[in-house]
């Protein structure tokens, strides 16, 4: 389940388009999937553990990824 709002725009997820949907999901993946490159731009919290990214080891990375992405998707926007 979505606990926080997105975790790039602060909109919550029910509030984007299909298009910014795309837009946030597509950037917060790459950004989480290498958290040390952007963690100088922009340090995230995982919208599934409310944990910094930074704090995720690979598997949790890719568990939190995961679940976020199924929770946007069964939104129904």
């Amino acid at each position: 389940m979505i606990k926080t709002p997105c975790p790039l725009c602060d909109k919550q997820m029910d509030e984007h388009k299909k298009t910014q949907i795309e837009k946030c999901l597509w950037t917060f993946v790459r950004e989480a999937r290498n958290p040390v490159a952007f963690a100088a731009i922009n340090s995230r919290t995982c919208p599934e553990c409310e944990k910094k990214m930074l704090d995720h080891n690979p598997s949790q990375v890719n568990e939190c990824v995961k679940q976020f992405i199924l929770d946007v998707e069964s939104l129904e926007i």
